[in-house]
């Protein structure tokens, strides 16, 4: 499994107008192929999104969903998102 996190910097006072785009690609994300698991969250400043996909390919794969994700959040990003993918050690998921 590989995990794959992006970071979207975001403008002050914009969480909620973050939270309400999220909405929105938890669906996208779920019907991709290979997808295992979503986690987004926003902080002070950022919207983070965690996801794991069954290959690196499948994880790749993403980017052209990040570029729809950013062109939306585009009025309230502070900067350009950041993107890594690694190789997942532990995914352990209560049943």
């Amino acid at each position: 499994m590989y995990t794959r996190r992006t970071k979207f910097p975001l403008k002050p006072n914009t969480n909620d107008q973050a939270a309400q785009i999220a909405e929105k690609y938890k669906k996208v994300l779920h019907d991709l192929p290979g997808h295992v698991s979503t986690v987004m969250f926003l902080d002070e400043d950022s919207f983070m999104s965690i996801t794991t996909w069954d290959t690196q390919e499948h994880a790749e794969a993403v980017t052209s969903t990040r570029d729809a994700a950013q062109s939306d959040l585009r009025d309230i990003l502070a900067g350009a998102p950041s993107t890594s993918i690694a190789s997942t050690v532990v995914h352990d998921v209560a049943s």
